[in-house]
């Protein structure tokens, strides 16, 4: 059959749409506010591919130190007082509760919760600030109080006093923590409580301590300095080192009381010991996923299980992209492409790369590349060209058929 000049201009003006709108469809390389490519993004190994022959003919490795002689540690703290753990009993704070027992007085006698301004109220005699003040302190004063006020004479009758109960606490958080603010510990449900440990005197209260306060502001950032973790109590500052919590050793974890401030600094750089479940770190990420060819009209699951959307903390890049179902499939899927988007919980602003997925699995470098991921970190996945020629093919194969009918073509 013979076409008019006409019609063969116009088809081959068809084919070279398909080619240019394929390639308008096709991802582009995304642009960052920060210089991802040079490595200068929170994690060093966002940084685009490099040559594989050069790093190893450097023997470097981003995995090895990940970046950190980029590692700025706060010195300016180290002449700080450091809080180590004592054989004193832990102080009173407000709302605990105690047992004051005062030999052979019942009026002076009870069980008492310390007010919210630290105070503790006895019969007859002015109230005491306790908060922060050990109980064998407290026995001294109330003892030597009972004499001031004329109330006994001499040395007095011997005090004895017990903590019971000890209260839930409000402690302020700020930092390098993903979630800073106002945190409280140490909370008891009456279903939790054993009437046995009730009626005897003492209270362990294994949960209220720093390594819970930290883990309830989110856990501590990548970028944390945990070795001059400050505590402010009292007017004093102490400083906390806590780098044993990360290498499975036993570590000094300090008792926390009502309204210690609480502050991680950040030594700005990203250190891998930090990014995996943990004593003072986050148990898990949760992160949005989206693995469509074709844009959906409403939410859909597209092939993703639950389980992918809620990780392990610690997962990376490549991990989830086998739980996202981006890998494998037909031979148009071997181009496809992976975006992650994360927030620099430095600067705030959002970093964005671009992985092709075979490169990021045929690689042997691949580790220097495969990021970490972050709580509310983003991952889509794009199909290849050969999908997106096909889509306009099958367009235009859509578009033929009103046309045919009506003897345009």
């Amino acid at each position: 059959m013979l076409y008019s000049p006409f019609v063969w201009r116009t088809r081959l003006a068809s084919l070279g749409a398909v080619f240019m709108l394929s390639g308008c469809i096709s991802l582009q390389e995304p642009r960052n506010r920060v210089a991802v490519t040079e490595g200068e993004g929170y994690q060093p190994a966002q940084r685009a591919f490099g040559d594989e022959e050069e790093s190893k003919f450097f023997a470097t490795s981003l995995r090895a130190d990940m970046g950190l002689s980029r590692c700025r540690a706060n010195t300016q703290y180290d002449s700080l007082p450091v809080l180590r753990p004592n054989r004193e009993e832990v102080a009173i704070s407000k709302g605990d509760l105690v047992r004051v027992v005062v030999l052979d007085d019942e009026l002076l006698s009870g069980d008492f919760e310390i007010e919210g301004e630290g105070l503790l109220r006895l019969p007859q005699i002015p109230a005491f600030k306790v908060h922060g003040v050990t109980t064998e302190a407290l026995e001294r004063r109330i003892q030597a109080a009972l004499v001031s006020q004329q109330l006994y004479r001499n040395e007095g009758p011997p005090v004895s006093i017990k903590i019971i109960d000890r209260a839930p606490v409000r402690v302020h958080v700020t930092g390098a923590v993903f979630e800073p603010g106002r945190v409280e510990i140490n909370q008891k449900f009456q279903q939790e409580r054993d009437a046995l440990r009730q009626a005897a005197s003492g209270d362990l209260s294994t949960n209220r301590i720093l390594s819970n306060a930290l883990r309830a502001a989110a856990g501590v950032r990548p970028d944390a300095d945990i070795q001059r973790i400050l505590i402010r109590r009292g007017g004093i500052t102490y400083r906390v080192d806590m780098k044993a919590a990360t290498m499975q050793r036993s570590f000094f974890d300090p008792f926390m009381l009502a309204d210690d401030e609480v502050e991680v600094p950040s030594m700005g750089c990203f250190q891998p010991a930090l990014a995996k479940d943990g004593p003072i770190t986050r148990t898990g990420v949760k992160v949005q996923l989206s693995n469509l060819t074709v844009p959906a009209l409403r939410n859909s699951a597209s092939a993703i299980e639950d389980g992918a959307r809620s990780l392990k903390y610690g997962t990376t890049l490549l991990q989830v992209l086998f739980k996202m179902n981006c890998v494998g499939g037909a031979v148009t899927s071997a181009g496809r492409s992976a975006l992650l988007i994360s927030k620099n919980p430095i600067t705030g602003e959002s970093e964005v790369i671009r992985r092709p997925i075979e490169d990021l699995i045929r690689r042997s470098d691949r580790d220097e590349h495969n990021p970490i991921l972050m709580p509310d970190d983003s991952i889509a996945c794009y199909d290849s060209n050969v999908t997106n020629v096909r889509d306009v093919l099958s367009t235009f194969r859509d578009l033929a058929v009103p046309l045919t009918i009506f003897g345009l073509l």
